[in-house]
């Protein structure tokens, strides 16, 4: 009964044989004959019911009118009372869940899949609908992701496309929407129904957003009682809140991963040509903000070739020169690394490695050196191998010398090479001429023995490179003591 039937909101008596309302008559049928009096419950000055008494005695309630209208402005006051503590244990229930969501979606790194499912059942509970769904949007359109008392293998299959359907038009335009009759909505796209089998009368949907920018929709159906109202929706839009922070997060974090699985790919394949030590001290000098600068550095410089490679090449063809190549490239380069030198660039049938850049020591160009006669040592078993795979062998010249170079980052912003250029790289590979008198020989520089001291085993070579002095390096006597933890470190 409204408050149409009290235009005075006051109590109404009198006897229950003349009644004209059917409801009436309904209530107090049993009554007949006797007296009755109906009096307004309100709060706020607002009808929210009636209080009604009947009796079989006539005339019983005029003298207790009084005392019947404060128990009904009591009753009212408590019937206020209970509505908002329900509202209330309501509000916290909302808000318990809402935690809860918080705290799995705040987990959700590894596998937000899990998560988003339960937060699905977790929505499904406390806003208590019939069905639900989340789409994320990709390459405008939604895709569904996670729902329940949808078909498996439509929510697989199934996507809309952006501005299709309600979901489509939270998607395009940002606004939650709220739909109480699908009839009546402009919006509604009875398309999804038949897809699905389900018949959607009522519908909340909301849209995810993370920095300005839609990720995707929460959509509801059906509320099992009465229609969504603004605390549904605010309810909602509080979990989808949370939802978008958790995959923005799962986003970052999986960027995260394959930054470093990149990073992981990029040191491996970069110490196939630049030892751990060096690369360790150029990823700390790019985190520090002390990267490589270009500089004039004294460097120890060793250039290593196969002696008659062109006729060598000729007569094996191209797929066994390549695999020689690259058997020699192997060996020689790992020598290279374990005397902390980097491979510079590859010349052909031979390459120059560099001691001392990006990072200098001491022990430099005894490091060098060192490289050097393990590199001429191991020539009897590589050339064994190449006899067996190859049916052939090869000699080798090295050249070594110590001098001041430009170090740096040479190129053009597609292509840059850490290198080093200067007078000392000219004079080491015009030094390889005069390894051609000495198979499987190391000559060295002047300024490379002197660097060294008297740890060498050498003999002078007659001829000169203009003022240089030159010497064949027959053997280490000697490495200092730092030299040698170097090479094993």
């Amino acid at each position: 009964m409204d408050d149409k039937n009290f235009p005075e909101e006051e109590p109404e008596m009198g006897d229950t044989a003349s009644i004209p309302n059917k409801l009436e008559k309904d209530l107090f049928a049993k009554s007949i004959g006797g007296s009755c009096i109906i009096t307004p419950l309100k709060t706020d000055n607002v009808v929210t019911g009636i209080l009604a008494l009947y009796a079989k005695k006539k005339d019983l309630f005029y003298n207790v009118q009084s005392v019947l209208e404060w128990i009904a402005n009591g009753l009212s006051i408590a019937i206020e009372r209970s509505g908002l503590t329900a509202s209330v244990l309501k509000r916290n229930q909302e808000l318990d869940s809402i935690k809860q969501i918080g705290r799995a979606l705040a987990s959700s790194t590894f596998d937000i899949s899990k998560v988003l499912k339960y937060t699905m059942d977790m929505i499904r509970v406390i806003m208590d609908v019939e069905a639900g769904s989340l789409f994320f949007l990709e390459n405008e359109e939604l895709e569904l992701a996670v729902a329940f008392n949808v078909k498996v293998k439509i929510r697989k299959k199934f996507r809309l496309k952006i501005g299709q359907g309600i979901a489509g038009h939270v998607a395009a335009s940002g606004e939650s929407i709220i739909v109480n009759d699908s009839k009546e909505s402009p919006h509604f796209f009875p398309g999804v129904d038949k897809h699905t089998g389900f018949k959607t009368k009522t519908l909340l949907c909301v849209p995810m957003i993370s920095q300005g920018k839609v990720l995707g929709v929460i959509e509801v159906l059906n509320k099992k009682k009465g229609g969504f109202s603004l605390n549904d929706e605010d309810l909602l839009q509080s979990i989808a809140a949370s939802v978008s922070i958790a995959i923005e997060n799962a986003r970052l974090y999986k960027e995260k991963v394959s930054m470093v699985d990149h990073e992981r790919s990029i040191r491996r394949m970069f110490q196939k040509f630049v030892p751990k030590e060096v690369l360790e001290s150029i990823i700390e000098g790019e985190e520090t903000g002390k990267g490589i600068v270009e500089e004039f550095k004294n460097l120890t410089l060793l250039n290593i070739d196969i002696r008659g490679f062109t006729k060598l090449a000729m007569e094996m063809g191209p797929q066994k020169t390549v695999f020689l190549l690259n058997s020699f490239f192997s060996i020689m380069g790992s020598i290279v690394f374990k005397y902390n030198g980097i491979v510079d660039k590859y010349l052909g049938d031979g390459f120059l490695a560099i001691f001392g850049a990006p990072v200098s020591s001491i022990n430099d160009a005894e490091n060098a050196l060192a490289a050097a006669i393990e590199m001429r040592d191991s020539i009897k078993n590589v050339n064994k191998n190449f006899k067996k795979e190859l049916g052939t062998s090869v000699n080798i010249g090295i050249s070594i010398h110590t001098g001041e170079v430009v170090v740096g980052n040479i190129g053009f912003e597609k292509k840059m090479d850490y290198t080093v250029i200067g007078d000392a790289v000219n004079t080491v590979f015009r030094m390889q001429e005069y390894t051609k008198s000495y198979p499987n020989g190391i000559i060295i520089g002047e300024n490379t023995k002197r660097s060294v001291g008297n740890g060498l085993k050498v003999r002078k070579i007659n001829q000169a490179l203009g003022k240089l002095k030159l010497y064949e390096l027959l053997d280490i006597k000697n490495i200092s003591e730092d030299s040698d933890k170097m090479i094993k470190a």
